[in-house]
């Protein structure tokens, strides 16, 4: 099935530049103004998807939610309208990295200049959003972008509640990103502020120690690990995580909503204290200049690579009844139920020893039930050994079939050997860490 517009095509008053990607529920394109030359992006929701359910609703939602929110750390709707039937959003067009992209490209924890930086401008956006009484729902760290100018944009409100937002969700559904879910979510809880505020706990996390604090196999460990709400303290994955940051995240993730900040306003007002922790928040330079490298590289490497502007990330977010989820937690999750996908078939050869590939790697091919694993460490790079062999450096991406078998070693003087084996899935990225000798 071919892509839903041209280049060239006309859009509103947009004219299609070229595809960035496509995601769960549409596709996204760059377009200019036919007038002023401002560049935007385009999200159109694909005749396909318009024949699930919810879906049509779920975007005009989108639409109606975004419209009326005006603030520098939003990324700002133009625009919408219908092009051959189907509804577009027009957005402002967000050049630079993703957070997640950031921490793969720089290999370790942000430093915490910048996490100090974003953090406080994303509780600036939420905070606003909150106060306009709309609930995100889908904070994570590839949801915010961080631009060329240094900007923080927060992105994709594909799932976003507000207050005139139609019930699009069906009752004792669970909806969101499964590793940035609270406890009160999973077990089919109404969404409020307290799980965004959970989320930003998660976010906070990820960025200091490079991992997020909930990881697991299956869906079923990890909504267990979730709903007992107990976690690696991040000073022990990263030792200079400062305690005023550590007291932050532990409260924003308390098993209790009642025990988090009451509103992201109260959020704010402890990220704001942060700053004081270091000399000079903002951007970093090196993690931006890995960051660009990395993306330039993919980009190359692959042309429908995932929409790096707008939605597009139902890929990553689950619509998983209450029922599902009770049936994991009394009866354990299958180890082949790789997380955030269905069921998998292992295979009892190890990928390593029939051809599995490094993603940048064309001979990967396009075949529709691969997908790549990014294995990261927590703190600097490693080498990737495949037996004897050296194949790479973290962060070291994986490509194979779903279901096949993986059996790397990560390797650094002065560390001990740290075997990497898991079975290729839905999962996007595994985090390791390495002990010294």
């Amino acid at each position: 099935m071919g892509q839903a517009l041209d280049t060239n095509q006309t859009v509103g008053e947009y004219r299609v530049v070229d595809f960035l990607g496509a995601g769960g529920m549409g596709e996204v394109y760059r377009a200019a103004h036919s007038k002023i030359g401002r560049v935007a992006a385009v999200k159109v929701l694909t005749a396909q998807a318009a024949q699930g359910s919810g879906f049509v609703e779920r975007f005009l939602n989108e639409g109606r939610i975004q419209a009326n929110l005006k603030h520098p750390n939003v990324a700002t709707l133009y625009d919408f309208c219908e092009v051959q039937g189907q509804p577009c959003i027009i957005m402002e067009y967000v050049d630079g990295q993703t957070i997640s992209e950031r921490i793969a490209a720089y290999g370790a924890p942000l430093p915490l200049s910048e996490t100090v930086y974003v953090f406080e401008k994303v509780c600036e956006a939420i905070d606003y959003v909150h106060r306009h009484g709309v609930i995100h729902r889908d904070i994570k760290s590839n949801n915010i972008k961080i631009s060329s100018e240094s900007e923080v944009k927060l992105l994709d409100f594909g799932i976003a509640k507000g207050q005139d937002s139609q019930q699009i969700t069906q009752v004792g559904s669970v909806i969101g990103t499964l590793q940035y879910l609270a406890p009160e979510l999973i077990r089919g809880g109404a969404a409020d502020a307290s799980g965004d505020i959970w989320a930003l706990g998660i976010l906070l996390y990820e960025m200091v120690t490079g991992r997020v604090p909930f990881e697991a196999d299956t869906v079923g460990d990890l909504c267990d690990r979730i709903g007992r709400a107990h976690y690696t303290p991040p000073a022990q994955l990263n030792p200079d995580v400062p305690r005023e940051v550590a007291a932050v995240i532990a409260r924003c993730l308390k098993k209790s909503p009642q025990e988090r900040y009451h509103t992201a306003g109260e959020l704010l007002a402890d990220a704001r204290r942060l700053s004081a922790v270091v000399s000079r928040p903002g951007v970093s330079r090196s993690v931006s200049d890995a960051a660009s490298e990395q993306v330039t590289a993919k980009s190359r490497s692959s042309s429908s690579a995932l929409p790096l502007i707008v939605g597009g990330a139902a890929a990553l977010v689950v619509f998983i009844t209450v029922a599902s989820i009770a049936a994991f937690f009394l009866f354990g999750g299958s180890g082949e139920d790789a997380l955030g996908g269905g069921a998998s078939v292992t295979s009892d050869t190890p990928s390593t020893a029939r051809g599995l590939t490094s993603a940048a790697n064309p001979a990967a091919g396009h075949d529709p039930s691969e997908r790549t694993v990014e294995i990261r460490i927590s703190d600097g790079k490693a080498d990737v050994y495949a037996g004897a062999e050296k194949v790479g450096t973290t962060p070291y991406p994986v490509r194979g079939r779903v279901g096949e078998k993986v059996q790397l070693t990560l390797r650094r003087d002065g560390y001990a050997d740290e075997p990497v084996e898991f079975v290729i899935s839905e999962k996007k990225a595994l985090m390791y860490t390495l002990t010294k000798r």
